[in-house]
């Protein structure tokens, strides 16, 4: 597989995901919106009272995201660096509404770029409760600029206010959600096989070459397992593809009964499967693999298996599946039904 086409993660991670792929998204978003500030205080002008307070906090907020944009804050147990971005920005969107026209202004539309960050990264509870974080925030400006709270001329903007807030941060929240699940469906269908649920050959290559680099670093072994079903075919053409599928899902069970946490196990296509044996030998996988033998013929079936294990049979993947494969058509060709390692080149 090359480097310019690599396989997704092969589970499905949203909380990663949305971290690492929305860090730009966000400074991008900060930045538009001392942007608009900016614009709007140069067409308005400067408030009477508080200019030089407005000027400070514009650019501290942009210092503090050009600096964290710098600094890449953003790592996989970070996620509350992400959170702490929001609050800041609503804490920047209120101090402006507080020092201009207060929540009567038209910039207090900007409190929907939190929510929306919100709702893009964190999930919809914390975008809840930074709609109600907002909501306290105008309420607040409207006690602080001396205005009676309980009349419906100066609650109705508010309340509308919050009611889109709502709606547009839980819109955004669930069309994320529902996004994530497609793709957790469609990352399970690029990397599992559709009849046995098993890792496909594209998975399976991409699970194995981090623990070849691992045992190439240590030098520990392991050993690649190459089995191929006898008489598959025949299965097929007298009983019916229904039977040979029967026979492959009966294989599928013995093999995940047999496999350890550690390994790794695929079905390579048709009959084929593979097996990957962390921190085991040739001898460790011979012995596996002959149990296996023992209990797959209590359900009449048969199975060639080839064992190439590192580093005695190659130094690398490629090496170690030709070795293993060479191992299974010496077993094919002995008749069958039996293991089969490659001589220690």
């Amino acid at each position: 597989m090359s480097d310019q086409d690599p396989l997704p993660p092969l589970e499905w991670d949203p909380k990663g995901v949305q971290i690492q792929g929305f860090s730009a998204g966000l400074y991008q978003i900060e930045w538009l919106l001392v942007t608009v500030v900016i614009l709007y205080l140069v067409i308005i002008g400067l408030p009477d009272e508080g200019a030089l307070g407005v000027l400070v906090a514009t650019f501290a907020y942009f210092g503090f995201s050009l600096l964290a944009s710098r600094l890449h804050f953003f790592g996989e147990r970070q996620r509350w660096l992400l959170a702490l971005h929001t609050w800041a920005m609503i804490g920047f969107i209120t101090w402006f509404l507080y020092s201009t026209d207060g929540v009567t202004s038209p910039l207090a539309s900007l409190y929907l770029l939190a929510v929306v960050t919100s709702a893009l990264t964190l999930g919809v509870v914390v975008t809840m409760l930074e709609v109600a974080a907002i909501a306290a925030c105008q309420l607040l400006l409207l006690h602080v600029l001396g205005t009676d709270l309980l009349t419906t001329a100066n609650l109705a903007p508010v309340g509308t206010s919050i009611v889109a807030l709502l709606i547009v941060g839980y819109l955004t929240a669930s069309l994320v959600h529902a996004i994530h699940v497609s793709n957790r469906t469609l990352l399970k269908m690029a990397s599992r096989d559709a009849l046995t649920g098993l890792f496909n050959r594209r998975a399976f290559d991409d699970l194995a070459r981090p623990i070849h680099e691992m045992a190439r670093r240590s030098g520990r072994p392991y050993c690649v397992i190459t089995m191929d079903m006898d008489g598959l075919k025949r299965i097929n053409d007298t009983d019916g593809h229904s039977a040979g599928d029967q026979a492959i899902l009966g294989l599928t069970e013995k093999l995940q009964a047999c496999k350890r946490s550690s390994d790794v196990l695929a079905r390579y296509g048709g009959d084929e499967f593979v097996m990957l044996l962390p921190e085991t030998d040739a001898a460790g996988g011979k012995n596996m693999m002959e149990r296996l033998i023992d209990n797959v013929k209590h359900d009449k079936l048969s199975i060639s298996v080839g064992i190439a294990s590192y580093p005695e049979q190659g130094g690398s993947l490629e090496e170690l599946f030709d070795q293993a494969d060479n191992a299974m058509y010496i077993s094919k060709a002995s008749g069958g039904n039996r293991v089969s390692v490659r001589a220690v080149a």
